[in-house]
């Protein structure tokens, strides 16, 4: 059972491998190896349980172990092959008892897959399994022998109980055909493109053999002698075999093709080139001074105080510096920027706050609200969003105590732009809205006079 079971094993093996070359280096090769085998240690029993037959151990000796094969290689990691191999052992004495001797030639075709590992340059690791046909042609005799006035009978020779002074002889010459499985890991190199330094181990099974001899049982004086066929099993014969060699393969490699070039991608600045987009710099945006890029608005800067006068023209760090009669019929204007699609700013409440400022000196006659976007989107969009960013500073307005009837409010979309663009662009400083207020003089500009 366990034999048909290695042998299951191999079989499906050689079933997985491919049945089409999928690479550009494949081709029928030829392989010759020499080496070393040894056939392990082996039972002889009666092959049934009639006498005559053998009984006894042959121990494993080695010898010159040769195979040829011819193969075809895949090109995609994958070989197959035809084997024909032979291993011829002198097997010794049979249970090292004198008078006896033993050996073996065994001949194999076998079919063997291979699988080899292409990852270490030269060198061309694999492993492999098969199954065939083995024939095993064995010598087998024992002889009883005499020590001194002693006949003594030898072991090895199972018999019905002879004569006294019966002198016997068991030999067996005989071969026995079979299946027989190897499983086999190796070392390749190199040398060229076709031409291969093979080393390899294998470990097979030969199988059983059922064998036919003769036994011979001498006469005594006034009696004849006896011959007889004798049936002998050898169970469980395996080796051991490292041979090397070289392969050979037909046909000429043809380099693989070149690979493609690299994707070059074009990074959001219009100018750096990358293979990945993840290698592009960050997308950088410009401060509120018109020169600073950062990568993000809070990384800025701090702003410095800027307060314009009722004059609108005059911008001073504080109220009390503007000049005397800055109200009459002037105009003074502030600015609140957003973030991209964004329709309130954090700007809104302390710009509020500081142009009202200007109501502890001057009236405030009116205030006009415009909200404005920058080109990216579409244009009935931005109207939109240009609305709702007045109406952000509108209400905010209405919340500082400034009647709602005096504010104009008003979105011109992305018609207006502060800085000339083309369409689709984002400017950071066109997302604004414009808070615009008309003065008249009421008294004192001064503040602390």
């Amino acid at each position: 059972m366990k034999h048909r079971l290695l042998i299951a094993a191999a079989a499906t093996a050689l079933m997985a491998v491919p049945t089409l070359a999928t690479a550009q280096d494949s081709g029928v090769y030829i392989k010759g190896q020499a080496g070393y085998g040894v056939v392990t240690d082996a039972d002889i029993v009666p092959t049934n349980s009639a006498f005559p037959g053998m009984l006894g151990e042959v121990q494993g000796q080695g010898d010159l172990a040769l195979g040829l094969a011819l193969g075809y290689d895949y090109g995609n990691g994958w070989r197959i092959e035809l084997e024909g191999s032979q291993l011829q052992n002198d097997l010794g004495a049979i249970d090292n008892q004198p008078f006896t001797t033993a050996g073996i030639r065994s001949n194999a075709l076998m079919l063997n897959a291979f699988y080899d590992f292409n990852d270490f340059g030269r060198f061309e690791p694999y492993i492999g399994a098969g199954l065939g046909i083995v024939s095993n042609d064995l010598t087998l005799a024992a002889q009883d022998f005499q020590n001194g006035p002693v006949l003594v009978r030898h072991p090895v020779c199972v018999t019905q109980p002879p004569n006294a002074a019966a002198f016997r002889a068991c030999q067996v010459d005989d071969k026995d055909t079979g299946f027989g499985w190897n499983l086999m890991a190796g070392l390749g190199y190199n040398i060229t493109d076709n031409l291969t330094w093979d080393t390899t181990y294998k470990y097979s099974d030969l199988g059983d053999a059922d064998l036919d001899g003769t036994y011979i049982q001498a006469g005594v004086p006034g009696t004849g002698g006896v011959f007889a066929s004798l049936g002998a099993t050898v169970e469980d014969l395996t080796s051991h075999t490292l041979m090397t060699g070289f392969r050979y393969r037909f046909g000429k490699v043809t380099p693989p093709p070149p690979p493609p070039p690299p994707v070059v991608y074009t990074c959001d600045d219009g100018i750096t080139t990358v293979t990945d987009l993840a290698l592009c710099p960050p997308a950088t945006v410009l401060c509120w001074d018109g020169v600073t890029e950062v990568t993000d608005l809070d990384l800025c800067p701090p702003e410095p105080v800027r307060l314009t006068c009722p004059d609108g023209l005059t911008v001073v760090s504080d109220l009390a510096m503007c000049p005397v009669n800055a109200c009459e019929e002037q105009f003074r204007q502030e600015l609140i920027y957003y973030e991209f699609d964004v329709a309130e700013s954090a700007e809104t409440r302390n710009t509020i706050n500081r142009i009202l400022d200007v109501g502890q000196f001057c009236r405030i006659d009116n205030i006009r609200v415009v909200g404005h976007t920058d080109t990216s989107g579409p244009a009935s969009y931005n109207q939109g969003l240009s609305q709702r960013r007045a109406e952000d500073a509108r209400e905010e307005l209405i919340r500082q105590g400034v009647n709602a009837g005096m504010i104009a409010s008003e979105g011109k979309g992305e018609t207006e732009p502060f800085v000339q663009t083309g369409d689709g662009v984002r400017e950071q400083l066109n997302r604004r809205t414009e808070v615009l207020l008309t003065l008249s003089e009421v008294g004192t500009a001064m503040m602390n006079n």
